[in-house]
């Protein structure tokens, strides 16, 4: 039922927020990225990013930083299939070590049992489609909020990855725009409603080249659905690599924070290894550019 609330039925919870201040949300695990990007429950990240740009792996290393921290997260990802695939990825971040043969010491048989059993279980699950079959925004929902809803007090993910392997029935009388606005809808309330972080990778809908040939960095107005990836989103994260250099180094475009207390939009340089899949911090990191376009802080 709508409510009207006034402002003498906030005073106590507001005089609470004065003493206490503005909470910042979950750290990253890099500290250069805390600076513009922390994670609080009851909102939405869409992370964008070019096909190979290592926008999935990325979101997998913050997903076992954040699991030190308490953090229980489901996934829906069925680009990262076999599901048993995903899992030893998310091994190789959480031990710093090759998951199969490579150049240094790889996963012990006794590693793999230990940390599935002791470390992974109860912290990570994964929603499965039938086979042959896709789910909506609703379904992925409905299929992991029980899960979620066992961990009611602690702090809960959920990832869905990407967004175009969802299904989609969009009503002949609805414009793709118009669309995509109602779903992003349904997910942020449902979002705030259950105190659950969403992450939602989604890719941009084409590839325009620059003048030089490279790549551009590409804006959340830049998915399929146009500007509501950007008005709906409480953060908007871009991850980029100039794939033309094999550079090891992966930029974080921190492009829209909605607020305050929780980051504000620049860009970070992080370090990649492909033998383990982690990221580390680049020495004397800064911020590469600071956005100041219009809406990248509503």
């Amino acid at each position: 039922m709508t409510e009207l609330i006034g402002p003498a039925g906030l005073l106590h919870e507001v005089e609470q927020l004065w003493e206490q201040g503005l909470p910042a949300g979950d750290k990253t695990g890099w500290p250069s990225i805390d600076k513009h990007y922390t994670v609080a429950l009851g909102q939405v990240t869409v992370v964008t990013g070019w096909p190979g740009s290592g926008k999935s792996e990325w979101l997998d290393a913050l997903l076992v930083n954040l699991m030190h921290q308490g953090w229980r997260t489901a996934i829906f990802s069925p680009e990262n299939q076999p599901i048993r695939v995903h899992a030893a990825k998310l091994l190789e971040k959480l031990a710093g070590k090759p998951f199969g043969p490579g150049p240094t010491e790889r996963l012990s048989r006794k590693d793999v049992r230990e940390l599935m059993v002791h470390i992974l279980s109860g912290r990570f699950t994964w929603v499965k489609p039938p086979e042959g079959a896709a789910l909506t925004a609703m379904k992925v929902i409905e299929a992991a909020e029980p899960w979620l809803t066992t961990f009611a007090e602690e702090k809960r993910g959920l990832v869905i990855d990407p967004w175009n392997e969802l299904e989609h029935f969009r009503p002949r009388e609805l414009s793709e725009t118009e669309y995509i606005s109602q779903q992003l809808s349904f997910v942020r309330n449902w979002a705030r409603a259950n105190d659950v972080h969403v992450w939602i990778v989604a890719h941009p809908q084409k590839m325009r080249r620059e003048d030089n040939g490279k790549l551009p960095v590409p804006r959340p107005d830049m998915i399929s659905g146009s500007i509501h990836w950007w008005n709906k989103a409480d953060c908007a994260l871009t991850v980029w690599r100039d794939m033309e250099s094999q550079s090891s180094t992966v930029d974080i475009h921190i492009q829209k924070i909605r607020f305050k207390h929780i980051g504000r939009p620049g860009v970070v340089q992080l370090n990649y290894d492909r033998v383990t899949g982690r990221y580390s911090e680049v020495m004397d990191t800064k911020v590469v550019k600071a956005y100041a376009m219009k809406g990248a802080v509503d």
